[in-house]
């Protein structure tokens, strides 16, 4: 069954919070980026979200806010990924992640604390951590996959998005793709092609 929606407009006035609010704890990861959803309608284009998740989500953050800053409020969710239809729940220290895949993600972003990831960064964990242990990929390449998924998280939507890696002439690239609206060309050697919510799925204990 579908994921009732419900739009952003009828949010706002269904919880009583702004839209200033809203986005601010979309920055902050609070609510998941991927919860955003563009769809058509009427007026044109409309953002809608997963009704259940967000509106539980809302009712969590206004318990905790008088007690606890933004920034504990995005620590507490920060190690928990969850897709608009509710069926991925997944834990970082629930997986196996070794530490080798861990050392070459915090030489790239020694800022970053463990345990304290972000969804995207949880994700590409995840990813390489089991592209290594299969041997598809050099060392470099997963360093290029860690900075190519950084310099896209934005454009990372769990439920749409594709992780590419072809080679050609002996030089390979990164490509986020989306479902049925990714072309590459025939001469390319596909060697990766992930659905990154098949994956997770796949993956999930």
């Amino acid at each position: 069954m579908n994921e009732e929606l419900i739009s952003k407009k009828d949010l706002l006035t269904l919880t009583g919070i702004s839209y200033g609010q809203l986005y601010r704890w979309k920055r902050k990861n609070i609510i998941p980026e991927d919860w955003f959803m563009k769809k058509s309608s009427f007026t044109g284009q409309e953002t809608f979200f997963p009704k259940k998740l967000i509106l539980d989500r809302i009712e969590k953050i206004k318990e905790l806010k008088d007690d606890q800053s933004l920034d504990d409020i995005a620590r507490a969710f920060s190690d928990i990924v969850e897709t608009p239809e509710g069926n991925v729940q997944l834990k970082l220290d629930s997986v196996e992640v070794s530490s080798h895949t861990k050392t070459i993600f915090h030489k790239l972003f020694p800022l970053v604390k463990e345990n304290q990831y972000e969804q995207y960064q949880v994700i590409a964990l995840l990813f390489a951590n089991d592209w290594l242990q299969k041997g598809t990929l050099t060392l470099e390449e997963i360093k290029q996959f860690f900075l190519f998924v950084e310099t896209y998280k934005d454009k990372l939507e769990v439920n749409e998005t594709e992780f590419i890696y072809v080679r050609k002439f002996g030089i390979g690239t990164w490509i986020l793709g989306r479902k049925q609206a990714t072309f590459i060309d025939d001469q390319d050697a596909v060697l990766i092609r992930v659905a990154v919510l098949s994956y997770l799925q796949s993956i999930q204990k």
